[in-house]
Protein backbone atom coordinates (compact mmCIF):
# COMPACT_ATOMS: atom_id res chain seq x y z
CA UNK A 1 0.00 0.00 0.00
CA UNK A 2 1.83 3.24 -1.26
CA UNK A 3 1.67 6.51 0.76
CA UNK A 4 -1.68 8.16 -1.30
CA UNK A 5 -3.78 4.99 -0.67
CA UNK A 6 -2.65 4.91 3.53
CA UNK A 7 -3.44 8.72 3.24
CA UNK A 8 -7.07 8.08 2.08
CA UNK A 9 -7.91 4.92 4.44
CA UNK A 10 -6.38 7.19 7.17
CA UNK A 11 -9.12 10.12 6.34
CA UNK A 12 -12.18 7.22 5.34
CA UNK A 13 -12.32 5.24 8.16
CA UNK A 14 -13.54 8.50 10.59
CA UNK A 15 -15.76 9.74 7.22
CA UNK A 16 -17.68 6.67 7.46
CA UNK A 17 -17.57 6.21 10.95
CA UNK A 18 -19.41 10.32 11.51
CA UNK A 19 -21.89 9.18 8.05
CA UNK A 20 -23.19 6.70 9.87
CA UNK A 21 -23.46 8.27 13.32
CA UNK A 22 -25.32 11.08 11.43
CA UNK A 23 -27.44 8.50 9.77
CA UNK A 24 -28.48 7.14 12.51
CA UNK A 25 -29.01 10.48 14.58
CA UNK A 26 -31.20 11.60 11.88
CA UNK A 27 -33.19 8.31 12.07
CA UNK A 28 -33.68 8.71 15.76
CA UNK A 29 -35.17 12.51 15.16
CA UNK A 30 -38.17 10.77 13.27
CA UNK A 31 -38.75 8.54 16.07
CA UNK A 32 -42.33 9.13 18.00
CA UNK A 33 -41.29 9.74 21.99
CA UNK A 34 -44.77 8.66 23.55
CA UNK A 35 -43.08 7.66 27.00
CA UNK A 36 -40.84 8.80 29.73
CA UNK A 37 -38.36 5.93 29.39
CA UNK A 38 -38.15 6.52 25.98
CA UNK A 39 -37.19 10.21 26.68
CA UNK A 40 -34.93 8.55 28.93
CA UNK A 41 -33.76 6.54 26.56
CA UNK A 42 -33.48 9.34 24.01
CA UNK A 43 -30.91 11.36 26.19
CA UNK A 44 -28.94 8.88 26.57
CA UNK A 45 -28.47 7.80 22.46
CA UNK A 46 -27.28 11.13 22.36
CA UNK A 47 -24.83 11.05 25.01
CA UNK A 48 -23.38 8.26 23.43
CA UNK A 49 -23.90 10.32 20.08
CA UNK A 50 -22.17 13.26 20.92
CA UNK A 51 -19.24 11.42 22.43
CA UNK A 52 -18.49 9.58 19.70
CA UNK A 53 -19.41 12.25 17.14
CA UNK A 54 -17.23 14.88 18.62
CA UNK A 55 -13.95 12.15 18.87
CA UNK A 56 -14.19 11.05 15.46
CA UNK A 57 -14.61 14.81 14.03
CA UNK A 58 -11.41 15.95 16.59
CA UNK A 59 -9.19 12.90 15.35
CA UNK A 60 -10.00 13.73 11.47
CA UNK A 61 -9.62 17.21 11.69
CA UNK A 62 -6.01 16.51 13.96
CA UNK A 63 -4.59 15.06 10.43
CA UNK A 64 -5.02 18.97 9.41
CA UNK A 65 -3.31 20.10 12.41
CA UNK A 66 -6.11 21.45 14.44
CA UNK A 67 -6.12 21.02 17.70
CA UNK A 68 -8.67 18.21 19.66
CA UNK A 69 -10.02 20.84 22.04
CA UNK A 70 -10.49 22.93 18.85
CA UNK A 71 -12.15 19.99 16.83
CA UNK A 72 -14.43 19.15 19.87
CA UNK A 73 -16.26 22.66 20.10
CA UNK A 74 -16.50 22.64 16.21
CA UNK A 75 -18.43 19.34 16.41
CA UNK A 76 -20.96 19.99 18.67
CA UNK A 77 -21.31 23.60 17.52
CA UNK A 78 -22.60 21.72 13.99
CA UNK A 79 -24.88 19.19 15.60
CA UNK A 80 -25.95 22.02 17.84
CA UNK A 81 -29.71 23.56 17.84
CA UNK A 82 -28.35 26.80 16.16
CA UNK A 83 -26.55 24.58 13.13
CA UNK A 84 -28.07 21.27 11.94
CA UNK A 85 -30.41 21.07 15.07
CA UNK A 86 -29.88 17.08 15.33
CA UNK A 87 -29.44 18.36 19.26
CA UNK A 88 -32.13 20.55 20.25
CA UNK A 89 -32.13 23.31 23.36
CA UNK A 90 -34.20 21.01 25.65
CA UNK A 91 -31.25 17.85 24.72
CA UNK A 92 -28.02 20.33 25.31
CA UNK A 93 -29.68 21.54 28.44
CA UNK A 94 -30.41 18.03 29.85
CA UNK A 95 -26.55 16.70 29.13
CA UNK A 96 -25.61 20.29 30.62
CA UNK A 97 -24.86 18.04 33.64
CA UNK A 98 -21.72 16.85 32.64
CA UNK A 99 -20.78 20.55 33.20
CA UNK A 100 -19.97 20.05 37.23
CA UNK A 101 -18.02 16.76 36.55
CA UNK A 102 -15.79 18.18 34.02
CA UNK A 103 -14.80 21.29 36.31
CA UNK A 104 -14.37 19.13 39.18
CA UNK A 105 -11.55 17.04 37.39
CA UNK A 106 -10.08 20.17 35.37
CA UNK A 107 -9.30 21.85 38.81
CA UNK A 108 -8.36 18.04 40.36
CA UNK A 109 -6.38 17.69 37.61
CA UNK A 110 -4.88 21.41 37.75
CA UNK A 111 -3.30 20.64 41.09
CA UNK A 112 -2.35 17.23 40.69
CA UNK A 113 -0.18 18.53 37.57
CA UNK A 114 1.50 21.34 40.20
CA UNK A 115 4.72 19.34 40.94
CA UNK A 116 6.57 21.71 43.74
CA UNK A 117 10.08 19.88 43.25
CA UNK A 118 9.23 20.35 39.30
CA UNK A 119 8.99 24.29 40.07
CA UNK A 120 11.97 24.46 42.55
CA UNK A 121 14.83 24.44 39.85
CA UNK A 122 13.50 27.53 38.12
CA UNK A 123 11.50 29.34 40.79
CA UNK A 124 12.64 32.64 40.32
CA UNK A 125 11.94 32.57 36.88
CA UNK A 126 8.60 31.10 36.81
CA UNK A 127 7.35 33.55 39.74
CA UNK A 128 8.71 36.86 37.77
CA UNK A 129 6.89 35.48 34.21
CA UNK A 130 3.70 34.55 36.60
CA UNK A 131 3.66 37.59 38.36
CA UNK A 132 4.17 40.08 35.37
CA UNK A 133 2.19 37.75 33.24
CA UNK A 134 -1.07 38.26 35.54
CA UNK A 135 -0.07 42.18 35.87
CA UNK A 136 -0.03 42.68 32.45
CA UNK A 137 -2.11 40.81 30.56
CA UNK A 138 -4.88 41.54 33.25
CA UNK A 139 -4.30 45.22 33.26
CA UNK A 140 -4.61 45.30 29.01
CA UNK A 141 -7.53 43.00 28.65
CA UNK A 142 -9.40 44.53 31.54
CA UNK A 143 -8.44 48.41 30.34
CA UNK A 144 -9.19 47.88 26.74
CA UNK A 145 -12.71 46.78 27.50
CA UNK A 146 -13.60 49.41 29.93
CA UNK A 147 -12.03 52.12 27.73
CA UNK A 148 -13.21 50.28 24.36
CA UNK A 149 -16.88 49.69 25.60
CA UNK A 150 -18.49 52.03 23.99
CA UNK A 151 -16.98 51.30 20.31
CA UNK A 152 -18.81 47.37 20.68
CA UNK A 153 -21.75 46.40 19.72
CA UNK A 154 -22.57 43.72 22.47
CA UNK A 155 -21.01 46.02 25.37
CA UNK A 156 -22.71 49.65 24.02
CA UNK A 157 -25.90 48.79 26.18
CA UNK A 158 -24.65 47.63 29.37
CA UNK A 159 -24.27 49.16 32.47
CA UNK A 160 -21.38 50.55 34.20
CA UNK A 161 -21.11 47.80 36.52
CA UNK A 162 -22.05 45.17 33.87
CA UNK A 163 -19.00 46.33 31.87
CA UNK A 164 -16.66 46.07 35.07
CA UNK A 165 -17.68 42.41 36.56
CA UNK A 166 -16.93 41.23 32.27
CA UNK A 167 -14.07 43.34 31.78
CA UNK A 168 -12.93 41.91 35.09
CA UNK A 169 -13.79 38.17 34.53
CA UNK A 170 -12.50 38.27 30.64
CA UNK A 171 -9.39 39.95 31.92
CA UNK A 172 -8.61 36.89 34.58
CA UNK A 173 -9.46 34.52 32.22
CA UNK A 174 -7.42 36.15 29.65
CA UNK A 175 -4.48 35.44 31.94
CA UNK A 176 -5.19 31.43 31.69
CA UNK A 177 -2.73 29.33 29.85
CA UNK A 178 -3.06 25.22 28.29
CA UNK A 179 -0.98 22.56 30.38
CA UNK A 180 -2.57 19.94 27.73
CA UNK A 181 -1.84 21.80 24.72
CA UNK A 182 1.63 22.81 26.02
CA UNK A 183 2.64 19.15 27.06
CA UNK A 184 1.41 17.51 23.49
CA UNK A 185 3.44 20.26 21.78
CA UNK A 186 6.65 19.42 23.67
CA UNK A 187 6.03 15.46 23.00
CA UNK A 188 5.65 16.41 19.36
CA UNK A 189 8.84 18.33 19.50
CA UNK A 190 10.88 16.25 21.16
CA UNK A 191 11.93 19.04 23.23
CA UNK A 192 13.80 19.63 26.46
CA UNK A 193 16.34 22.50 28.33
CA UNK A 194 15.75 25.42 30.34
CA UNK A 195 13.56 27.42 28.26
CA UNK A 196 11.11 24.28 27.56
CA UNK A 197 11.24 23.57 32.13
CA UNK A 198 10.43 26.96 32.50
CA UNK A 199 7.73 27.53 30.32
CA UNK A 200 6.44 24.18 31.34
CA UNK A 201 6.52 24.93 34.89
CA UNK A 202 4.48 28.74 34.08
CA UNK A 203 1.72 26.77 32.22
CA UNK A 204 1.14 24.43 35.12
CA UNK A 205 1.39 26.82 38.06
CA UNK A 206 -0.34 29.55 36.25
CA UNK A 207 -3.97 27.36 36.06
CA UNK A 208 -3.57 27.31 40.20
CA UNK A 209 -3.37 30.51 40.04
CA UNK A 210 -5.85 31.46 37.92
CA UNK A 211 -8.71 29.49 39.77
CA UNK A 212 -7.69 31.06 42.79
CA UNK A 213 -7.85 34.65 41.36
CA UNK A 214 -11.25 33.94 39.39
CA UNK A 215 -12.82 32.73 42.76
CA UNK A 216 -12.16 36.24 44.31
CA UNK A 217 -13.01 38.08 41.08
CA UNK A 218 -16.35 35.83 40.79
CA UNK A 219 -17.57 36.34 44.33
CA UNK A 220 -16.66 40.33 44.58
CA UNK A 221 -18.83 40.73 40.92
CA UNK A 222 -21.50 38.85 42.71
CA UNK A 223 -21.38 41.33 45.52
CA UNK A 224 -21.72 44.14 42.73
CA UNK A 225 -24.02 42.62 40.62
CA UNK A 226 -26.21 40.69 42.69
CA UNK A 227 -26.13 42.42 45.86
CA UNK A 228 -25.43 46.16 44.55
CA UNK A 229 -24.01 47.12 47.76
CA UNK A 230 -20.48 47.50 46.51
CA UNK A 231 -17.49 46.31 47.03
CA UNK A 232 -16.34 47.25 50.39
CA UNK A 233 -13.39 45.76 53.07
CA UNK A 234 -15.73 43.37 54.80
CA UNK A 235 -16.74 41.78 51.20
CA UNK A 236 -13.31 41.52 50.74
CA UNK A 237 -12.60 39.86 54.35
CA UNK A 238 -15.88 37.42 53.79
CA UNK A 239 -14.08 36.37 49.86
CA UNK A 240 -11.01 35.62 52.05
CA UNK A 241 -12.29 33.36 54.47
CA UNK A 242 -14.02 31.55 52.06
CA UNK A 243 -11.23 30.90 50.10
CA UNK A 244 -9.16 29.29 53.11
CA UNK A 245 -11.70 27.26 54.21
CA UNK A 246 -12.45 25.78 50.27
CA UNK A 247 -8.30 24.98 50.37
CA UNK A 248 -8.22 23.66 54.19
CA UNK A 249 -11.39 21.07 53.04
CA UNK A 250 -9.59 20.50 49.97
CA UNK A 251 -6.38 19.44 51.97
CA UNK A 252 -8.71 17.01 54.00
CA UNK A 253 -10.32 15.69 51.09
CA UNK A 254 -6.73 15.07 49.45
CA UNK A 255 -5.79 13.46 52.55
CA UNK A 256 -9.02 10.99 52.16
CA UNK A 257 -7.96 9.89 48.47
CA UNK A 258 -4.56 9.36 49.80
CA UNK A 259 -5.72 7.10 52.78
CA UNK A 260 -7.39 5.44 49.49
CA UNK A 261 -5.03 4.49 47.78
CA UNK A 262 -2.95 3.77 50.25
CA UNK A 263 -5.65 1.07 52.16
CA UNK A 264 -7.73 0.10 49.11
CA UNK A 265 -6.41 0.75 46.05
CA UNK A 266 -8.24 -0.91 43.45
CA UNK A 267 -11.53 0.64 41.69
CA UNK A 268 -9.80 3.95 41.65
CA UNK A 269 -11.05 6.04 38.76
CA UNK A 270 -14.53 4.88 40.04
CA UNK A 271 -13.79 6.44 43.14
CA UNK A 272 -12.60 9.68 42.09
CA UNK A 273 -15.53 10.28 39.68
CA UNK A 274 -17.48 9.86 42.62
CA UNK A 275 -15.30 12.34 44.86
CA UNK A 276 -15.58 14.47 41.93
CA UNK A 277 -19.11 14.66 41.92
CA UNK A 278 -19.78 14.50 45.57
CA UNK A 279 -17.43 17.89 45.90
CA UNK A 280 -19.81 19.77 43.99
CA UNK A 281 -23.16 18.23 45.35
CA UNK A 282 -21.42 18.38 49.13
CA UNK A 283 -20.52 22.14 48.71
CA UNK A 284 -24.21 23.37 47.76
CA UNK A 285 -25.65 21.04 50.88
CA UNK A 286 -23.11 22.47 53.42
CA UNK A 287 -24.12 25.79 52.59
CA UNK A 288 -27.85 25.38 52.85
CA UNK A 289 -27.06 23.55 56.11
CA UNK A 290 -24.73 26.78 57.67
CA UNK A 291 -27.05 29.03 56.46
CA UNK A 292 -30.05 27.45 57.52
CA UNK A 293 -28.65 26.28 60.59
CA UNK A 294 -25.94 28.89 61.77
CA UNK A 295 -27.92 31.83 59.83
CA UNK A 296 -23.71 32.22 58.50
CA UNK A 297 -23.45 32.96 54.65
CA UNK A 298 -19.99 30.60 53.80
CA UNK A 299 -19.69 29.52 50.18
CA UNK A 300 -17.40 26.91 49.61
CA UNK A 301 -16.12 26.87 46.23
CA UNK A 302 -15.79 23.45 44.75
CA UNK A 303 -12.69 24.36 41.96
CA UNK A 304 -10.80 25.37 44.97
CA UNK A 305 -11.16 21.99 46.49
CA UNK A 306 -10.93 19.85 44.53
CA UNK A 307 -7.42 22.40 43.05
CA UNK A 308 -6.68 21.75 46.90
CA UNK A 309 -7.04 17.97 47.24
CA UNK A 310 -5.31 17.11 43.69
CA UNK A 311 -2.46 19.60 44.78
CA UNK A 312 -2.06 18.00 48.71
CA UNK A 313 -2.44 14.02 46.77
CA UNK A 314 0.43 14.84 44.40
CA UNK A 315 3.03 16.65 46.93
CA UNK A 316 2.22 15.18 50.29
CA UNK A 317 2.05 11.56 49.15
CA UNK A 318 3.54 9.01 47.50
CA UNK A 319 1.00 7.64 45.33
CA UNK A 320 0.44 11.24 43.68
CA UNK A 321 1.59 9.97 40.10
CA UNK A 322 -0.89 7.06 40.26
CA UNK A 323 -3.36 9.34 41.16
CA UNK A 324 -2.64 11.48 38.43
CA UNK A 325 -2.71 8.74 35.71
CA UNK A 326 -5.93 7.94 36.86
CA UNK A 327 -7.14 11.23 36.69
CA UNK A 328 -5.71 11.22 32.99
CA UNK A 329 -7.11 8.11 31.88
CA UNK A 330 -10.73 8.90 33.32
CA UNK A 331 -10.75 12.38 32.17
CA UNK A 332 -10.91 11.68 28.41
CA UNK A 333 -14.61 11.22 27.64
CA UNK A 334 -15.77 13.68 30.33
CA UNK A 335 -13.63 15.97 28.64
CA UNK A 336 -15.14 15.35 25.12
CA UNK A 337 -18.75 15.93 26.34
CA UNK A 338 -17.72 19.06 28.31
CA UNK A 339 -16.11 20.63 25.27
CA UNK A 340 -18.99 19.29 22.50
CA UNK A 341 -21.07 20.80 24.93
CA UNK A 342 -19.71 24.04 24.66
CA UNK A 343 -19.92 24.07 21.01
CA UNK A 344 -23.53 22.96 21.23
CA UNK A 345 -24.61 25.37 23.42
CA UNK A 346 -22.69 28.90 20.94
CA UNK A 347 -24.96 31.27 20.14
CA UNK A 348 -23.95 32.13 16.67
CA UNK A 349 -26.44 35.58 16.74
CA UNK A 350 -23.94 36.13 19.47
CA UNK A 351 -20.99 35.17 18.17
CA UNK A 352 -21.90 37.34 14.80
CA UNK A 353 -21.77 40.45 17.84
CA UNK A 354 -18.93 39.31 19.73
CA UNK A 355 -15.91 38.41 17.14
CA UNK A 356 -14.87 42.15 16.75
CA UNK A 357 -14.04 42.69 20.50
CA UNK A 358 -12.90 39.03 20.92
CA UNK A 359 -10.27 39.89 18.08
CA UNK A 360 -9.43 43.09 19.92
CA UNK A 361 -8.83 40.77 23.12
CA UNK A 362 -6.55 38.43 21.39
CA UNK A 363 -4.29 41.36 20.14
CA UNK A 364 -4.58 42.72 23.54
CA UNK A 365 -3.92 39.82 25.27
CA UNK A 366 -1.01 38.49 22.94
CA UNK A 367 0.73 42.31 24.01
CA UNK A 368 0.86 41.80 27.20
CA UNK A 369 2.32 37.98 26.86
CA UNK A 370 4.99 39.90 24.72
CA UNK A 371 5.50 42.51 27.36
CA UNK A 372 5.55 40.38 30.28
CA UNK A 373 7.96 37.53 28.63
CA UNK A 374 10.24 40.28 27.67
CA UNK A 375 10.49 42.03 30.97
CA UNK A 376 10.96 39.26 33.15
CA UNK A 377 13.71 37.66 30.74
CA UNK A 378 15.55 41.02 31.11
CA UNK A 379 15.69 40.73 34.84
CA UNK A 380 16.62 36.74 34.80
CA UNK A 381 19.22 38.08 31.73
CA UNK A 382 17.85 35.81 29.52
CA UNK A 383 19.57 35.67 25.80
CA UNK A 384 18.57 39.22 24.46
CA UNK A 385 16.68 37.04 21.26
CA UNK A 386 15.39 34.22 23.71
CA UNK A 387 13.73 37.51 25.29
CA UNK A 388 11.66 39.06 22.14
CA UNK A 389 10.35 35.54 21.03
CA UNK A 390 9.24 34.04 24.49
CA UNK A 391 5.97 35.64 24.05
CA UNK A 392 4.77 32.39 21.13
CA UNK A 393 5.37 30.21 23.80
CA UNK A 394 2.01 30.94 25.88
CA UNK A 395 -0.67 31.70 23.35
CA UNK A 396 -2.26 28.60 23.49
CA UNK A 397 -5.79 28.46 25.95
CA UNK A 398 -8.12 25.40 26.73
CA UNK A 399 -9.84 23.73 29.22
CA UNK A 400 -9.59 25.85 32.36
CA UNK A 401 -10.52 28.91 30.53
CA UNK A 402 -13.91 27.31 28.79
CA UNK A 403 -14.38 26.32 32.37
CA UNK A 404 -14.48 29.55 33.98
CA UNK A 405 -16.24 31.01 31.51
CA UNK A 406 -18.94 28.29 31.14
CA UNK A 407 -19.26 28.62 35.30
CA UNK A 408 -19.88 32.59 35.06
CA UNK A 409 -22.51 31.95 32.51
CA UNK A 410 -24.66 30.26 34.67
CA UNK A 411 -24.29 32.61 37.72
CA UNK A 412 -24.34 35.56 35.89
CA UNK A 413 -27.83 35.64 33.19
CA UNK A 414 -27.08 38.88 31.96
CA UNK A 415 -23.85 38.53 30.64
CA UNK A 416 -23.11 35.16 30.87
CA UNK A 417 -23.88 34.27 27.65
CA UNK A 418 -21.89 37.07 26.22
CA UNK A 419 -18.63 36.49 27.98
CA UNK A 420 -19.04 32.66 27.09
CA UNK A 421 -19.17 33.61 23.53
CA UNK A 422 -16.18 35.68 23.65
CA UNK A 423 -14.24 33.71 25.07
CA UNK A 424 -14.66 30.41 22.89
CA UNK A 425 -14.05 32.83 20.13
CA UNK A 426 -10.81 34.06 21.79
CA UNK A 427 -9.92 30.13 22.78
CA UNK A 428 -10.37 29.26 19.19
CA UNK A 429 -8.04 32.19 17.31
CA UNK A 430 -5.25 31.19 20.27
CA UNK A 431 -5.97 27.37 19.64
CA UNK A 432 -5.58 27.95 16.23
CA UNK A 433 -2.27 29.97 16.26
CA UNK A 434 -0.80 29.12 19.74
CA UNK A 435 0.30 25.49 18.89
CA UNK A 436 1.82 26.38 16.02
CA UNK A 437 3.82 29.95 17.39
CA UNK A 438 4.90 27.37 20.66
CA UNK A 439 6.49 25.14 18.51
CA UNK A 440 8.33 27.44 16.32
CA UNK A 441 10.07 29.23 18.91
CA UNK A 442 10.98 26.03 20.42
CA UNK A 443 12.89 25.25 17.03
CA UNK A 444 14.24 28.73 17.19
CA UNK A 445 15.79 28.40 20.84
CA UNK A 446 17.33 25.21 19.59
CA UNK A 447 15.54 22.77 22.09
CA UNK A 448 13.65 21.05 19.64
CA UNK A 449 14.56 17.78 18.63
CA UNK A 450 11.87 15.78 16.46
CA UNK A 451 13.36 15.48 12.61
CA UNK A 452 16.93 15.83 13.99
CA UNK A 453 18.87 12.54 13.77
CA UNK A 454 20.26 11.45 17.64
CA UNK A 455 23.87 11.88 17.49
Amino acid sequence: MNWHEKTQKRWMEPVFLLTILVLLALWIRTTRIETEWQQGGLSTFFLGFLLLLAYGTATMLRRARIPLISGYIFAGMIVGPHVTGLLTNETVLKLRVVDDLALSFIALTAGASLHVDFLRNRLKAIALNISFLTIFVFGLVFGFVLVGASFFQVTRTMSGAQVTALASLLGVIAVARSPSSAIAVISESRASGVFTETVLGITVAMDVLIIMLFTMVLALINVLLVSGSGIHAYAVSAVSGEMIVSLAVGFLFGKGIAFYIKKVGHDLPLFLLLIAFGIVKGSLWLDQVIQTQFAISLHLEPLLVCMSAGFTVRNFDQEGLRFLESLERISLPIFVLFFSLAGASLDLEALKMTWPIASSIAIARCAGIFLATWLAGTIMRDPPYQNRMAWMAYLTQAGVAIGLAQLAERQFQGIGTYLNTIVLAVITLNQLIGPVTFKAVLELVGEAKAGKEAP
